[in-house]
């Protein structure tokens, strides 16, 4: 009886760590939080969405500030700041060469987000 025991237990050890959990997979709105292609970047009181956006040379890329406080955006390449944006007000930007630009919000040390432009593909 006993061996049988240590048999049936080893068995259920075994079949438990063969049994694979699937890893749970990013919901949409996980993904879009972090990067995302397009013109937009959204201020919320959370933070930047997405925090890492991609677009191209010569595209216009827009800061939207839906949060309920006014915010400055800083580009750190040196472009001028956008001047305190209130709540729903927009700052846009065209970028002219390619390269990754990271930005920070009024006196953050850090930056919060950055803009990945990528050059356009040449005409057929």
């Amino acid at each position: 009886m006993r061996k049988l025991l240590v048999v049936g237990t080893a068995l259920a050890v075994a079949t438990a760590c063969a049994t694979k959990t699937p890893e749970p997979t990013p919901t949409e709105t996980t993904v879009n939080r972090e990067a995302a292609f397009g013109h937009e970047v959204r201020i919320t009181g959370d933070g930047v969405v997405p925090r890492r956006l991609v677009s191209g040379v010569g595209e216009e890329v827009s800061w939207r500030n839906e949060s309920g406080t006014p915010v400055t955006v800083k580009l750190i390449d040196g472009t001028p700041p956008s001047g305190a944006l209130k709540p729903g007000e927009v700052f846009t930007h065209t970028f002219e060469t390619a390269g990754t630009f990271a930005y920070k919000l009024d006196a953050e040390k850090d930056p919060v987000g950055i803009v990945e432009v990528l050059p356009h593909a040449p005409a057929n």
